[in-house]
């Protein structure tokens, strides 16, 4: 059988039994991580054993299904995430690449935005059914008050429908950045995608809303933000469960590894700016 490596090993350790440790080296003058690899070396052949009850596995069982479904939810907004970055932090080339570069990346991401509202829509309602319809109505919020969402949210059908993805490339070496400016001619045809947008008869005539980048990044921001209300909703409402768990598994004192939640918390709300201002508007997350 294969040895534990020391990092699994210590990931095993309880907070106290670190200090045990720590406290039995104490005469040798180095750091606290190369004493730990002298318990490991010199009780490496020693297995660690816990006796585990069926209550054990009962509680385990729930805040692994708790932590599986949160991290559900993050995968999902995780895709969309990256094909976002991959878009936005495009590097303009020279000579310039072949415009299906270009394409992939904006098909990736409006097709990754939609699958992410529609498994985040499916997920709200199975996992906190009774946040379902303030969440849904927020969602409906942002769609129906935001020129960018109706465009991108949009602009994945007209390129599934017409094989023709609506932008030009163009490159601002100044900035390093690549932008993409729409071809408004062939999007005014389009009666279908017209009447679903529903925007004012001048608003292309404003040259910032003629290039699709500031529309991908207001629409990243508002599903980032639909994202973080549901994950918050989702760990307040298990909040009493996970604390019973936590105290549980102390009282036991299993790893704290088991039932840390600290980093897990950090990983699924992620970093990037997201509408936090719209939280005092919408008054949803205590």
């Amino acid at each position: 059988m294969e040895k534990e490596s020391f990092e699994d090993q210590f990931k095993k350790l309880t907070l106290s039994e670190i200090d045990n440790i720590v406290s039995k080296y104490s005469d040798y003058p180095i750091d606290r991580l190369i004493r730990l690899n002298i318990f490991y070396d010199q009780n490496k052949d020693k297995p660690i054993e816990i006796s585990v009850t069926d209550q054990d596995r009962k509680n385990m069982n729930e805040f692994a299904e708790f932590r599986h479904n949160a991290y559900a939810a993050y995968s999902i907004f995780d895709i969309e995430k990256q094909a976002f970055d991959l878009l936005i932090n495009q590097k303009p080339k020279f000579p310039p690449e072949a415009p299906d570069i270009s394409n992939k990346l904006i098909l990736d991401y409006i097709s990754d935005a939609r699958v992410f509202i529609d498994s985040t829509t499916n997920w709200v309602k199975k996992n906190i059914p009774d946040y379902f319809d303030k969440w849904d109505n927020i969602r409906k919020d942002l769609y129906s008050t935001s020129a960018s969402y109706r465009i991108c949210y949009h602009l994945r059908n007209y390129v599934l429908h017409k094989m023709y993805v609506p932008t030009k490339a163009i490159s601002v070496f100044s900035s390093n950045k690549v932008d993409y400016m729409l071809d408004i001619d062939n999007l005014l045809d389009d009666s279908q995608f017209i009447n679903k947008v529903k925007l004012p008869d001048d608003y292309f005539k404003d040259k910032s809303h003629v290039y699709l980048k500031g529309h991908i990044v207001e629409y990243h921001n508002q599903l980032h933000y639909l994202y973080l209300l549901a994950m918050r909703k989702y760990f307040i409402a298990k909040g009493k469960k996970v604390k019973e768990w936590h105290d549980y598994f102390a009282k036991r004192k299993f790893p704290s590894k088991l039932y840390e939640l600290v980093t897990t918390k950090m990983e699924l709300f992620g970093t990037g700016k997201a509408q936090f201002d719209l939280l005092d508007t919408h008054d949803t997350v205590a």
